[in-house]
């Protein structure tokens, strides 16, 4: 996956990302956002090992 796929598809769900992780900390967006950053930085590096057989989303909610 090259930087620039990674990018559009974190665009795609990033907003789906956000939400998920508010309602995990009980609406708490510093502890969403913190850990919505390191799920990002986490699925950037793990990005070459992506196998396009499943949703982006499940893959990096899976991360998070």
């Amino acid at each position: 996956m090259t930087r620039e796929q990674f990018i559009a598809l974190v665009k795609s769900e990033q907003e789906a990302l956000r939400g998920f992780l508010l309602a995990l900390c009980c609406g708490k967006r510093d502890d969403a956002d913190d850990i919505a950053q390191e799920t990002l930085v986490k699925a950037y590096l793990s990005s070459a090992g992506y196998r396009d057989e499943g949703k982006f989303r499940a893959w990096l909610f899976t991360i998070a």
